[in-house]
C-alpha cells in the first residue's frame, strides 16, 4: 500500500513540476502566479514525501511543521491567484497583506516547534498510522481558524463568479470551486483519521493541476474557439469556409440570409466551383474583388475577401471568402462626394466645384462662346432680419431654383457664397428680356412695404478659356456692383471700364496704409447750428489731401475702404483728431462746442468701441458729452441685441448718441421704439422730399414732435434754403446743418469763422 501510495505521490509531484515548468515560459502576472503556486505546491508534495515514508521521529515532525507553514504559503499565493483570476480584491491589500504578515509568524512558530514542542508532537502507532497530539496553545487554535477562514473566503469567491458569470464563462471557476472544496472535506476527514495516507494532499495536488490546465491550457483555448465560434456567428460580415474538396463546411447566419439558404449548402458549392472555373489561371492565395447581391429587395455592394490556408508543410487545407458589406460606406462616400461639390441648402454647386467645371467645360466645347452670371441680392441680411433666417432661407432657395431652370447639359450653376450665385451658360441661350420678365415676377414674392427685394446680375462674355474661373466671376460681379442701387436696372454687363475703377479701387486700398502714416486724411468740420444762428458744434468729416491728385471727397475712398473692412482704421483716425481738437479747445477756454463723429456698421465687429471711445477721451482729458457718437440705423440694426448693449454702456459713460440719417432707413418707428437715443438726425433726402407736400411736412412735423417727446434733441441736415429754415423753425425743430449754413470746412477756417481762438 505505502509503494503505490508513493508511486501516486511522485507522479503528482512529476506533474506539478511540470506545470511550474509550462506556467514559467508563459507571459503575464496571472502566469507568473501560477508558477509560484505550482513551485510552492512541487515543494509542499515533496514534504510530504518525506514526512510519509522517514521513520525518524524528528525528520517527521519537522517536516510536519514545514507542512502546516507551507499550507499558509499555499493559501496565501491561492488568494494571489483568485486576486487575478477572479478580479476580486484588487482594492482590499489589507488582506493579503495580513495574511503575509501571518504566514510569516506562524512559520517561525511552527519552524521552532521541533525544539519547542509548543505547538504539536508526532508519535508512531505503526508503520502506516501515526498520532498527531496538539497543544493547548492559542496560536496552534489561530492556525486551525486561520486556514478554515481562508479556504472559506475562497470557497464563497469562486461561489459568487460562478454565480456573476455566464454559463459560457461558469466552468473557468466551477473547477477550481469542486477541488478545492473536495480537498477541504477531505482534509478534515484526514485529521478524525491516524493514516499517514493523507488523502487530502492528493486533493490538493490535483486541483493545483487543474489551476495549470484551466486557466492557462484547457480553457483558455476552449474559450477561444468558442469565442470565435460566437463572433463568426454574430458578426456583420459573411463567412464561407470550404474544405479540400470544395465541400462547404461552415457558413455564418450572414451569409444564409444573403443567399437566402436554410440548411443546404449545395448552392454555395456549386457558385463555387463555378467561380473558380472562371478564374482558372488567375487563381492566387488572397483575391480580393467586389460584388452586388440583392438581400431582401435592396441591392447591397460586398468586398469579397478570397484566402486559401495550407498547413507548416505547405499542404491545401481550406479555403473560405469573406463577405464584407459596404453598401453605407458607398452610400457615405457618395453623399460625401454630394457634400464636397454642392451646396447644402439649395442643392446647386459650390463655389470650389463650379470653378473647376466651368473652366472643364468652356475648354471641352472651345468653339462655343459662353458667358458667366452673377447674381446678387441688395441688403439681403435685412431680409433675415426682418422676416427670420427660415424666411432668409426660402429666398436663398427660390434664387437658385430660378437660375436652375436656365440650367441645360452645357450649363453649370452654382451658389457661390451667402447671396452670390453664378451661372454659366452658352451666350446664345442667353435672354436678356426674359431674365428680367421673370426677375420681376420672382421679386413680387417677397416684396411688401418694409423690404423691396432686389436681386441684380452682372455678365460677363468669357474671351480668355485659359483665364481662373475666379477671375471671371469677379469681373461679373463687378458689372452688377455698379446697378445695385438702382431699383430700375437689373443686368449689367462688364466692361473694360469698369476693370479700370476696379484696378483704381484697388490703388486706394494700396495707398491708404501709406496715407495714414502720413496723416493725408484730414479733418473737415461742417457746423451745427441753432434757430438763433449759433453754432454749438461740428460734425467731423474726412477728406483725403493726395500728395498727386489735390483734395478727394469721401465719395471718392470711403465705400472702397468699406468694402475692403479698412474702414476701421479710417474712423479710429478720425475719432483720435476729433478728440485732439475738443481738447485744444477746452485749453482755450471753449469747451461749449462739440465735435460728432461717424461709427460705421463694420466698426462694431472689427473695433471694441466701447473701450476704444472710453481710451480716447481718457487719454486726452475731455467731457463725453462733447464727442457725440452718430451711428445710423442701419449699424444698429445689423446686430440689434449687441449693438443695443454697447450704446446702453456708452451712454451710461456719459456719450450722446446721435442716430445719423433718419428716415433712409427701413424700420425708423420701430427703432424710435426700441432704442434710447440722445439726438434725432433727419435725413436730407427726406427733407427734400417733403418740401413742397403738405402730407410729407405733416409726417416731419410729426416726427420731430415725437422725437422730442420722447426726449430728444432734433437736427435736421442738408438745410440748404432760408424756406426750408423757416419751415424747420415752425416745425419745431432747433438745430440744423446744411449748406445753407456752411459747407464742411478745414478746422482752421471752422475756428476763424467762429472766434475760437480769439
Amino acid at each position: 500500500m505505502k509503494i503505490i501510495y508513493g508511486i501516486i505521490i511522485i507522479l503528482l509531484i512529476i506533474l506539478l513540476g511540470a506545470c511550474a515548468l509550462k506556467a514559467k515560459n508563459k507571459k503575464g502576472n496571472l502566469a507568473r502566479i501560477v508558477f509560484l503556486y505550482e513551485t510552492g505546491a512541487v515543494l509542499f508534495g515533496i514534504t510530504f514525501m518525506i514526512f510519509t515514508f522517514s521513520n525518524n521521529i524528528k525528520v517527521v515532525t519537522f517536516c510536519r511543521g514545514l507542512m502546516f507553514a507551507g499550507y499558509d504559503w499555499l493559501l496565501i499565493l491561492l488568494m494571489y491567484y483568485t486576486q487575478y483570476y477572479t478580479g476580486l480584491f484588487d482594492e482590499v491589500r489589507i488582506i493579503k497583506e495580513a495574511m503575509v504578515i501571518y504566514g510569516m509568524f506562524d512559520t517561525v512558530l511552527l519552524f521552532s516547534n521541533i525544539w519547542t514542542g509548543q505547538m504539536f508532537s508526532v508519535e508512531f502507532i505503526t508503520d502506516a498510522e501515526l498520532h498527531l497530539r496538539f497543544t493547548d496553545s492559542i496560536f496552534v487554535k489561530i492556525h486551525f481558524i486561520y486556514n478554515f477562514a481562508v479556504v472559506l473566503l475562497l470557497l464563497v469567491s469562486y461561489m459568487f463568479m460562478i454565480m456573476k458569470s455566464s454559463k459560457f464563462y461558469r466552468i473557468r471557476y466551477e473547477v477550481i470551486f469542486a477541488s478545492l472544496f473536495i480537498a477541504a472535506v477531505l482534509d478534515i476527514i484526514f485529521f478524525k483519521s491516524n493514516s499517514v495516507y493523507d488523502i487530502s494532499v492528493v486533493a490538493f495536488g490535483l486541483m493545483s493541476v487543474f489551476i495549470y490546465y484551466f486557466t492557462l491550457s484547457y480553457v483558455p483555448e476552449e474559450l477561444i474557439e468558442n469565442t470565435l465560434s460566437l463572433v463568426i456567428k454574430d458578426m456583420n460580415s459573411g463567412i464561407i469556409c470550404f474544405d479540400n474538396r470544395g465541400k462547404c463546411i461552415h457558413c455564418n447566419d450572414y451569409i444564409k440570409k444573403v443567399f437566402s439558404l436554410c440548411d443546404e449548402y449545395s448552392e454555395l458549392e456549386t457558385g463555387y466551383h463555378r467561380w473558380l472555373e472562371e478564374i482558372a489561371d488567375k487563381r492566387e492565395n488572397n483575391i480580393e474583388y467586389s460584388a452586388v447581391k440583392v438581400v431582401d429587395g435592396e441591392s447591397k455592394n460586398y468586398d469579397v475577401i478570397y484566402k486559401r490556408i495550407f498547413d507548416d508543410k505547405n499542404n491545401f487545407i481550406c479555403d473560405y471568402f469573406v463577405f464584407n458589406d459596404k453598401t453605407e460606406d458607398i452610400k457615405s462616400i457618395e453623399i460625401e462626394k454630394y457634400k464636397a461639390s454642392h451646396d447644402s441648402l439649395t442643392g446647386l454647386y459650390n463655389k470650389e466645384y463650379f470653378y473647376s467645371h466651368v473652366h472643364e467645360i468652356v475648354n471641352k466645347n472651345s468653339g462655343i462662346q459662353y458667358c458667366i452670371l452673377c447674381s446678387n441680392i441688395k441688403d439681403f441680411k435685412f431680409i433675415n432680419e426682418l422676416f427670420g433666417l427660415k424666411k432668409g432661407d426660402e429666398v436663398l432657395v427660390k434664387v437658385g431654383e430660378f437660375l436652375n431652370k436656365y440650367l441645360e447639359d452645357d450649363s453649370i450653376c452654382a451658389r457661390i457664397e451667402n447671396d452670390r450665385f453664378a451661372l454659366c451658360m452658352p451666350k446664345e441661350k442667353f435672354n436678356e428680356k426674359a431674365i428680367i420678365s421673370r426677375l420681376n415676377e420672382f421679386k413680387k414674392q417677397f416684396d411688401n412695404n418694409a423690404f423691396r427685394m432686389h436681386v441684380f446680375i452682372g455678365v460677363y462674355d468669357i474671351e480668355n478659356l485659359d483665364e481662373p474661373v475666379s477671375i471671371m466671376c469677379d469681373k461679373a460681379n463687378i458689372a452688377g456692383d455698379t446697378i445695385k442701387n438702382d431699383y430700375h436696372s437689373y443686368i449689367a454687363y462688364y466692361n473694360n471700364a469698369m476693370l479700370e475703377n476696379s484696378i483704381e479701387e484697388r490703388r486706394i486700398i494700396g495707398e491708404f496704409e501709406r496715407a495714414l502714416n502720413n496723416e493725408e486724411f484730414v479733418m473737415y468740420l461742417q457746423p451745427q447750428v441753432d434757430f438763433k444762428g449759433v453754432a454749438r458744434g461740428a460734425e467731423a468729416l474726412v477728406r483725403w489731401r493726395h500728395p498727386v491728385k489735390g483734395l478727394l471727397s469721401p465719395a471718392v475712398f470711403v465705400d472702397v475702404l468699406e468694402k475692403a473692412g479698412l474702414i476701421y482704421k479710417i474712423d479710429k483716425y478720425m475719432w483720435e483728431k476729433a478728440a485732439a481738437k475738443l481738447k485744444e479747445w477746452k485749453e482755450l477756454g471753449k469747451e461749449q462746442y462739440h465735435i460728432s463723429v461717424n461709427i460705421s456698421t463694420k466698426d462694431f465687429y472689427l473695433v471694441d468701441v466701447y473701450e476704444t471711445f472710453v481710451d480716447i477721451v481718457e487719454r486726452n482729458g475731455i467731457n463725453p458729452e462733447k464727442l457725440k457718437l452718430e451711428i445710423t440705423e442701419t449699424t444698429i440694426m445689423d446686430n440689434f441685441e449687441r449693438n443695443i448693449k454697447i450704446i446702453k454702456c456708452l451712454q451710461d459713460y456719459g456719450f450722446k448718441i446721435e442716430i445719423d440719417d433718419f428716415g433712409s432707413g427701413y424700420s425708423s418707428l420701430n427703432m424710435l421704439k426700441d432704442i434710447s437715443a440722445d439726438i434725432l438726425k433727419i435725413d436730407m433726402g427726406f427733407l427734400n422730399a417733403t418740401e413742397n407736400e403738405l402730407k410729407g411736412q405733416d409726417i416731419l412735423e410729426s416726427i420731430i414732435f415725437l422725437a422730442q417727446k420722447l426726449g430728444m434733441e432734433v437736427i435736421t441736415e442738408g438745410v440748404e434754403t432760408s424756406q426750408q429754415l423757416t419751415m424747420l423753425i415752425q416745425m419745431g425743430c432747433r438745430m440744423f446743418q446744411g449748406y445753407y449754413f456752411s459747407r464742411p470746412v478745414p478746422e482752421e477756417e471752422f475756428e476763424k469763422k467762429y472766434n475760437i481762438r480769439q
